[in-house]
C-alpha cells in the first residue's frame, strides 16, 4: 500500500511540474481502437478461469467482453465420459477520462454470467470441410445459470499513438489487453 501511495504522489509531482493539462477530453477525439483481451473471467466465483475477448473504444466511449469457454469443449480427444465443466462471460461499457495525454482512467460497469453445465466427451462435433475443427457439446444445467451487475475500473496506457495497454479489474473478471488505433493505420 505503501508503494502504491508513493507511485501515485510520484506521477502527481511528475503531472504537476510538466504542467500538465488535467482531464483534456480533446485527447479522446480522433481515437478508435480495436483490440484483444485476455485474462480471467468469473472470477470470485468457483466458475473462474482463462478467457479471451475483444475491445473497442471510440472517441473515449469503452466496450468490451471476455468469454471463458468450457475448460474440455474443444480436447482433441473422444472419452468415454462426461465432464463437469463451466463458462462465463463479462461485458462491460465505460468512458475513459483522460488524466495525462499518454494515461487514461475508465470507470466500468457491465453484466456478468456465469454457468455449470456437462461437456459430453463421448461425442464430437466435427465442423468445417477439412475435418480439422472439432468440439464437445456443452449443455447447460438447469438452473446454474447466474446475472449478475458487474462494475469495476481500468487504466490505458498510450505508449504511443499507435496503440494502447488496457489493465481492467471488476467485480467479476480481471484482465488486460492491447487496443489498436484504427483511424491512425487508416491515415497512413
Amino acid at each position: 500500500m505503501k508503494r502504491l501511495v508513493l507511485t501515485i504522489a510520484v506521477l502527481l509531482t511528475a503531472a504537476f511540474a510538466a504542467n500538465a493539462q488535467w482531464f483534456d477530453f480533446s485527447n479522446n477525439s480522433g481515437r478508435f481502437e480495436g483490440g484483444i483481451n485476455i485474462g480471467a473471467a468469473g472470477t470470485t466465483t468457483p466458475r473462474s478461469g482463462f478467457a479471451m475477448g475483444a475491445n473497442l473504444m471510440y472517441a473515449g466511449f469503452y466496450l468490451d467482453f471476455i468469454h471463458k469457454s468450457p475448460e474440455h469443449h474443444y480436447a482433441n480427444s473422444v472419452e468415454d465420459q462426461k465432464w463437469n465443466d463451466s463458462s462465463a462471460i463479462e461485458i462491460n461499457a465505460g468512458y475513459q477520462i483522460p488524466v495525462l495525454s499518454w494515461l487514461r482512467i475508465m470507470p466500468l460497469v457491465g453484466y456478468s454470467q456465469t454457468n455449470e453445465g456437462i461437456t459430453d466427451g463421448t461425442r464430437a462435433v466435427w465442423g468445417g470441410d477439412d475435418g480439422l475443427d472439432w468440439y464437445h457439446p456443452y449443455e447447460v444445467t438447469k438452473g446454474t445459470r447466474e446475472h449478475r451487475f458487474n462494475f469495476g475500473g481500468g487504466i490505458s496506457v498510450q505508449p504511443s499513438r499507435w496503440f494502447s495497454i488496457n489493465l481492467i479489474y471488476t467485480r467479476y473478471a480481471i484482465y488486460g489487453g492491447v487496443g489498436l488505433n484504427l483511424w491512425e493505420f487508416a491515415r497512413r
